[in-house]
C-alpha cells in the first residue's frame, strides 16, 4: 500500500460486507422500529472527513448532497453504500440485543460493530482516520498500522461470518475475535 487509495477498495468492500451482515441480523427489528436511532450530526462525518470524503466522491456523492435535516437517511435507511462513519455499526438498542440468542451472538454482533473503528484506529498519531480532516494530512496517515488494522477486521469480519453460517466459535476464532477491542459495557 503506497498511498491511502490504495485502501479505498478494501475498506468500502469490508464495510458493505459488515452493512450486508448488519442488515441480515436486524433488518427485521430496525425496519419496524418507530424510534429512529440515526442522526443528521453524525452524518456531518461523512461530510467533514477528509478520507470519508474520499469514499462519498467514489459513490459519485457530494457533501452538498447531504440533507441538513436529514442527513444521508432515506425512507429505507442510510442512503450511503459505504463511507459511513464508524459509529454507525456501533450502536445496539436494547431491542437489537434481546434478538440475539445467546452471548456467543452478542459477542458476535458487538465485534461486527467495532469493525470500521478498529480499522482507523491511531491512523495518523492519537487521531482516528475519520478524524482526518485535511486532505494534505492523509498523506502522513501510517499506512502500515492501516493495513493490518484492514486485516484484523477481514479475519474477523470471516469468523461473524462463518458462526452466524455454523452457531459455532471456536478457540481460533475467539483469538481472531479479541483482536477487535470492545469498549466495556
Amino acid at each position: 500500500m503506497e498511498t491511502i487509495n490504495d485502501i479505498l477498495n478494501p475498506y468500502s468492500e469490508l464495510e458493505t460486507d459488515i452493512r450486508g451482515l448488519m442488515t441480515q441480523l436486524f433488518s427485521e427489528t430496525c425496519g419496524l422500529c418507530t424510534a429512529c436511532c440515526c442522526r443528521a450530526d453524525i452524518c456531518e462525518e461523512a461530510r467533514d472527513s477528509a478520507f470519508l470524503a474520499k469514499l462519498l466522491e467514489r459513490q459519485g456523492l457530494k457533501a452538498a448532497d447531504m440533507d441538513e435535516r436529514y442527513g444521508w437517511l432515506d425512507l429505507h435507511g442510510c442512503s450511503l453504500e459505504y463511507g459511513r462513519p464508524p459509529i454507525c455499526y456501533e450502536f445496539f438498542c436494547d431491542e437489537l440485543l434481546a434478538r440475539l440468542s445467546d452471548e456467543e451472538a452478542r459477542l458476535a454482533a458487538r465485534v461486527l460493530g467495532k469493525l470500521m473503528d478498529h480499522v482507523g484506529q491511531r491512523a495518523l498519531g492519537g487521531w482516528h482516520l475519520v478524524e482526518v480532516m485535511e486532505d494534505s494530512d492523509l498523506a502522513k496517515v501510517d499506512l502500515g498500522g492501516l493495513e493490518q488494522r484492514l486485516e484484523e477486521a477481514r479475519a474477523a469480519y470471516d469468523v461473524i461470518r462463518h458462526y452466524l453460517e455454523s452457531g459455532r466459535l471456536g478457540a481460533a476464532d475467539r483469538k481472531i475475535l479479541a483482536a477487535i477491542k470492545l469498549d466495556e459495557v
